[in-house]
């Protein structure tokens, strides 16, 4: 999941939801039909059995520009204490703040205000963007993908390496963010893709049900 402003709120709320904080029972939603079921359990996808939605957990989620003076907003007021201590429903969390930014505009002393962190297993990083950056375009970064030194440069992006400056095509756009979130991304979809690999492999080696004897 990943959240901006105010759906960085949404992504944090839904975390606490599926860790059984929130909202218990939880049922299914369903796309389609744009409404809950009766049911709060599915098919597990790796091990085709049921089990409760609660308990389900994310492995990449991060949030841009959340918090601050907009949690004074009431659909937000359910996060109020809870949007900076990230639960264990999630593997890494990274929280993106703007060096500069007067939408969540940090209030002292205030929960929504306060740097991100783990109450649990959770991997937690905060990242402090470019002032340069705009809360409202930040997003916007379709365009990047339509140069190729632009393109090479994100694939090369690394959080832990000093990067080279970005190329001149990437002037004005929150590239920095867009690395950072393409790193991420790419990380977590080969550590699932080698989870279910694992989890394939151990369900083939687990010895076939034998018939009952009469």
């Amino acid at each position: 999941m990943i959240g901006h402003s105010q759906g960085g709120v949404q992504a944090v709320k839904v975390l606490y939801e599926l860790a059984g904080q929130l909202d218990d029972p939880l049922r299914v939603w369903n796309p389609y039909t744009d409404a809950a079921e009766e049911r709060t359990t599915i098919l597990d996808p790796l091990t085709g059995r049921e089990r409760p939605v609660i308990g389900l957990s994310a492995s990449y989620v991060s949030g841009l520009d959340s918090g601050g003076i907009m949690m004074i907003l009431p659909n937000q007021w359910k996060m109020l204490d809870k949007l900076r201590t990230i639960p264990d429903s999630v593997d890494d969390f990274t929280g993106f703040t703007i060096g500069v930014d007067f939408w969540p505009w940090p209030i002292p002393g205030f929960e929504g205000s306060a740097p991100y962190r783990s109450n649990s297993t959770a991997r937690v990083r905060n990242v402090i963007l470019p002032a340069t950056y705009d809360h409202v375009d930040a997003p916007h970064i379709e365009a990047l993908a339509n140069t190729p030194a632009v393109r090479a440069w994100l694939d090369a992006y690394h959080p832990d390496k000093v990067m080279p400056a970005s190329p001149p095509e990437a002037e004005g756009f929150a590239i920095i963010w867009a690395a950072d979130i393409w790193y991420s991304v790419k990380k977590h979809w080969a550590l699932e893709a080698q989870r279910l690999v694992r989890t394939k492999r151990a369900t083939l080696r687990q010895p076939a049900p034998t018939e009952p004897q009469h």
